[in-house]
């Protein structure tokens, strides 16, 4: 049974593993009814959807190489809440979609 932990202190649902199940997989994340799933090793934190205030696209540089340096723009999702930011690295833009419509932003 996977373990699951909350990472807005003070906010929790109750049934997460439930929840876990019906989830919609996007990349390596899980949008529920009641939360967002981020992988944690051998267990799932998650961050509640009414503890989100706000959804928004974004992107980050990645940049790679030793002789030639190439830097490379990549697609991201910033959940903001009262415990703080949150950034959902993503590899296609499309999944930045995915992510704001499952969460209805």
């Amino acid at each position: 049974m996977a373990k699951f932990n909350s990472l807005v202190p003070g906010v929790g649902i109750e049934n997460a593993a439930e929840d876990f199940r019906g989830a919609v997989k996007v990349e390596q994340y899980r949008v529920g009814k009641e939360a967002v799933y981020l992988p944690a090793g051998f267990k799932w934190e998650y961050i509640p959807t009414a503890a989100i205030t706000d959804a928004g696209d974004s992107h980050r540089n990645v940049t790679a190489g030793h002789c030639v340096t190439v830097t490379e723009r990549k697609p991201a999702v910033e959940l903001t809440t009262a415990a703080g930011g949150f950034t959902l690295n993503l590899e296609k833009p499309d999944s930045v979609r995915k992510i704001l419509e499952a969460l209805g932003k």
